[in-house]
Parts: C-alpha cells; structure tokens; sequence
C-alpha cells in the first residue's frame, strides 16, 4: 500500500493509494509457439509463464488469478509451462488447482504437448499428478501415439509405465504401433506392450 504525504501536511490527511497488481514486464519480442509470438492478447499469467517468470506467476496465483486461464486458442499456463519445458512453473500451477486434463482448441492436453516434445520430466510431474493417460486430442490421438509417432522412445517407455493403453485407436482406426511406423524400435515395444 503507498501512502503519499504532502510536506507540512499531518497524517490525517495522508492518502492511501491500493497496491499495483503485479504486471509483467512484457519482452520486446514474445516468445515463440510453433513458429508463432505469444498473443500480446494473452492474459497476464500466460505471459508470466512463457516469460519463465516464476515470481510473478506465483505472485499472480497469490492474487487468486485462476492457473486455468488460457489464450485465444485455448492453451492454458499449464500447456504453456510444458511448451516453454518450465517444470517448476508446472509443479507451482499444478499445486494450485490447475486442470490437467483441460483441452486446447486442438483437443490437446498437457500431457499431449509434453509427449510431443518429448518432455520426460514434464510427463513424470503431470502423470504423477494423475492426468488422464490416454487422454484423447480431436483426432483421437492418445499422448502414446503422439510419442510414438515422433519416435519419442522415451516417453514411450514412460507412457506405457503409467498404464497407457497401447491397443487404444484414434479416430481413423489407427492404434499407437500404427503411429510408430517410422520408428521399428518402437513400434516393436508397443506390440510387446499390447500383447501383455
């Protein structure tokens, strides 16, 4: 709270004055998502969190701003701290209530961008969590198939660790060994996998 006291004036007529909600300072040039700035739109905690500004993001979930705020395409700060790889900024919104399980205007969750980017440690925090492992985007793709399809080996494994359905089908009819085409390791882990 500021107090603004004029010279020769007593404190009765001080004037008190709210504090300043904490803005961030928006950088010169927005970090990028698929090729694309962060919407200068984009909510302030949004911002925050592509900026990997931990203070403010916990300064703005301090002032009771919702973790679940998203941007015009429906990506919210937990996507965000995925695409950014911020765990501890994940960690911070998961411990305060954010929705792991929200999908973007793609139908994808959390879990589906951190298996596109091969995060192992942004998969652990958000499977230990207990978001929805075979969560499905709009076409029917499952965090495994998006793992496998990029030959994410990794994060395969991990899926699977968690109980991923490896015999699931998109909505074309196309289960994750099919999305692993490319990748011969992989394909032949998840055929060991749905044998089981």
């Amino acid at each position: 709270m500021a107090v603004t006291v004029s010279a020769g004036s007593d404190a009765a007529h001080a004037q008190f004055s709210p504090p300043t909600p904490y803005a961030p300072t928006v950088p010169q040039t927005l970090p990028l998502i698929g090729g694309q700035p962060v919407p200068d739109t984009a909510p302030h905690l949004l911002i925050a969190v592509a900026a990997n500004d931990a203070i403010g993001v916990h300064a703005l979930l301090s002032a009771n701003t919702s973790p679940d705020e998203s941007d015009e395409y429906g990506r919210t700060a937990l996507i965000y701290a995925v695409m950014f790889d911020s765990v501890p900024i994940g960690q911070m919104l998961v411990s305060s209530g954010a929705n792991l399980n929200i999908h973007d205007k793609l139908g994808k969750t959390a879990l589906h961008w951190a298996a596109d980017r091969g995060s192992r440690d942004m998969l652990r925090m958000l499977l230990d969590a207990k978001a929805m492992v075979d969560a499905q985007n709009a076409q029917g793709l499952t965090p495994l198939m998006v793992a496998a399809r990029n030959g994410e080996t990794e994060a395969v494994r991990l899926l699977l660790k968690y109980h991923a359905d490896p015999r699931k089908y998109d909505y074309a009819g196309h289960d994750a060994v099919d999305w692993a085409a490319n990748h011969p390791t992989i394909a032949q882990a998840l055929k060991v996998a749905a044998a089981r």
